[in-house]
C-alpha cells in the first residue's frame, strides 16, 4: 500500500514481524499516462452492442448470459494505444476471457497482453504470465485500466520493457472481480488467483495474428507472488495445455495462517486496510465465514461501504479518518473458519512440478525476509520442490523486482534452453545471497 510501512520492531518479535507484512501486499503503481481504446475484436459468444464501443467500461461487460466455454477461452480483445508504462513499440491488448471461481463456476476475467516489437521466434513467443500485487478489491482497481485505476497511475509488470526486449510476451491477469465484475475479488485466495493467471496465458494464444507458444513462465510479486506459487501448483491439472517451465516469486505473500493471528491487535490504517480486504472479501467468498464472524456491526457497515468503492490508497485514506478502531471482532483471529481458510491459502502444500526462483530483499519492511525464509525452508524444500532462493541484501519490497531482473532473465533463458535448474535446498538456510 502506498505511503510507507510500519516502523519495524525489535528482532525476533513475531507479532511485529507479522504486522510489517501487511503493507507490502498493497503494491504501488507508478506515474500516469493517457490510455485510449482501439479496435475491439469479438471472440466466442454473443457480445452486446455496447461492447463495440472503445471505452474500457463497456469492454469489461461480459455477454449476458455468458455462453459456457473452457477456461482460457478468449471472449474479446481490444487494441490499446498510449498506455503509461508500456514501451511505445510494443503492441498492447486488453483481453476478456473465461476463467473459473473456486467452486468451478464459469466467469469472465480481464487482463492485458503486451507483445514484443521483435518478430515471434519459431514456435511462437514464449509467455510470461504475470500476477500483480495488491491494488484493492473494487472493479476499478484493475491494472489493465492503466491510468484509470482510481487515479493511482498505471501498474504494469515492473521493468516490463526488459522482458519484452528479451522476447517474452507478457500475459497479465486482473484477477476475478477486478475490471470484469465477476463477483467480489477473492483477495489472497490462492486458487482463484492461480486460475486467473493460468487462463490469461491460455487466452493470449488466441489473439488475432499472433504466434504464441505454450511455453510459459509464471511470475508474480507480493500478492502476485502467492498467485504465482499457486498457479505453479495448479498448472499440471488445471492448465495441461501449457508447458510451464518455471515459477518466479518476488517477496511472495506466504504464511497467511500465521498473520491472521494479529487481527485483534491492529491500529494502523495500512494494517486495517489489509485485513479489511481479507475479512470482507473472504466473508463474501466462503459461506461458512459470515461478516459478523470477523467484523463488529460497525465494522460490517464500514467494510461493505469502502471495499468495493476504493483502491489501496483510498482504503487507507478512509480508515485514517476513523476515530475508533473497533472494526474487528475481538475473537476474529481465532475464528475456526477464518483460521482454516487462511491455512488453505498458504502456498507450498503441494509439490510444484516446475522449478522455482524466489527472490527476496533483506531490507523489505513489508514482506520481511524471515517469512519467505520460513516458506522455503519449512514448506517448499521439504515438499520436494526445486527452489533457487536468493536474498538481495538491503533491497526493499519494490526494489527487489527491479534488482532481480538480470537474474530472472538469465534463469528464464536457461529454462528455455533446457538447462538443469539450480537449487539452494540443502544449503545453509536454503538460500544464496546476490553479491
Amino acid at each position: 500500500m502506498r505511503g510507507g510501512a510500519p516502523t519495524p520492531g525489535a528482532p525476533g518479535n513475531a507479532a511485529t514481524t507479522v504486522l510489517i507484512l501487511v503493507v507490502g501486499l498493497m503494491l504501488a503503481g507508478c506515474g500516469s499516462a493517457a490510455v485510449t481504446g482501439g479496435q475491439v475484436h469479438h471472440g466466442v459468444g454473443a457480445v452486446p452492442a455496447s461492447a463495440t464501443a472503445a471505452g474500457p467500461t463497456t469492454f469489461y461487460a461480459p455477454p449476458d448470459p455468458l455462453p459456457p466455454a473452457p477456461p482460457g477461452t478468449l471472449i474479446r480483445d481490444q487494441l490499446v494505444q498510449g498506455a503509461g508504462g508500456i514501451p511505445a513499440d510494443a503492441a498492447l491488448w486488453r483481453i476478456l476471457y473465461h476463467s473459473r471461481t473456486i467452486t468451478g463456476a464459469d466467469i469472465a476475467v480481464s487482463g492485458y497482453v503486451a507483445v514484443p516489437a521483435r518478430p515471434a521466434p519459431a514456435g511462437g513467443y514464449p509467455v510470461l504470465a504475470w500476477a500483480h500485487g495488491t491494488t484493492g478489491a473494487a472493479v476499478q482497481c484493475a491494472p489493465s485500466l492503466f491510468d484509470r485505476m482510481e487515479g493511482e497511475g498505471p501498474y504494469p509488470t515492473p521493468d516490463i520493457g526488459r522482458y519484452l526486449q528479451a522476447g517474452w510476451l507478457v500475459a497479465a491477469t486482473d484477477y476475478q472481480g477486478l475490471g470484469a465484475a465477476a463477483g467480489i475479488h477473492p483477495y489472497l485466495v490462492g486458487t482463484s488467483e492461480g486460475y486467473g493467471t493460468l487462463d490469461a496465458a491460455v487466452a493470449a494464444r488466441q489473439l488475432p495474428g499472433l504466434s504464441v507458444s505454450t511455453t510459459t513462465l509464471i511470475y508474480g510479486h507480493s500478492q502476485g507472488g502467492q498467485a504465482a506459487l499457486f498457479a505453479g501448483e495448479l498448472a499440471p491439472s488445471y492448465a495441461p495445455s501449457l508447458r510451464v517451465i518455471g515459477v518466479v516469486a518476488a517477496a511472495p505473500a506466504t504464511g497467511l495462517s500465521t498473520i491472521v493471528a494479529v487481527i485483534g491487535s491492529l491500529t494502523l490504517p495500512d494494517d486495517l486496510a489489509y485485513f479489511t480486504l481479507i475479512g470482507w472479501t473472504w466473508s463474501q467468498t466462503y459461506p461458512d465465514l459470515p461478516p459478523s464472524a470477523v467484523f463488529t456491526p460497525t465494522g460490517v457497515v464500514l467494510a461493505q461501504r469502502i471495499v468495493t468503492r476504493h483502491c489501496d490508497n483510498g482504503l487507507v485514506a478512509v480508515l485514517s479518518g476513523q476515530a475508533s478502531r473497533n472494526e474487528f471482532q475481538p475473537d476474529a483471529s481465532t475464528n475456526p473458519a477464518l483460521v482454516a481458510h487462511a491455512h488453505a491459502n498458504d502456498p507450498g502444500q503441494l509439490r510444484t512440478a516446475a522449478p522455482m526462483l524466489i527472490v527476496q530483499g533483506t531490507g523489505d519492511n513489508q514482506v520481511p525476509s524471515p517469512l519467505t525464509d520460513a516458506f522455503v525452508s519449512r514448506m517448499a524444500c521439504p515438499a520436494g520442490d526445486v527452489v533457487d532462493y536468493v536474498h538481495y541484501p538491503g533491497a526493499g519490497h519494490d526494489q527487489v523486482t527491479f534488482q532481480a531482473v538480470p537474474r530472472i532473465l538469465a534463469w528464464a533463458a536457461d529454462r528455455l534452453h533446457g538447462s538443469a535448474p539450480p537449487t539452494t535446498c540443502g544449503l545453509p538456510g536454503d538460500v544464496r545471497s546476490n553479491h
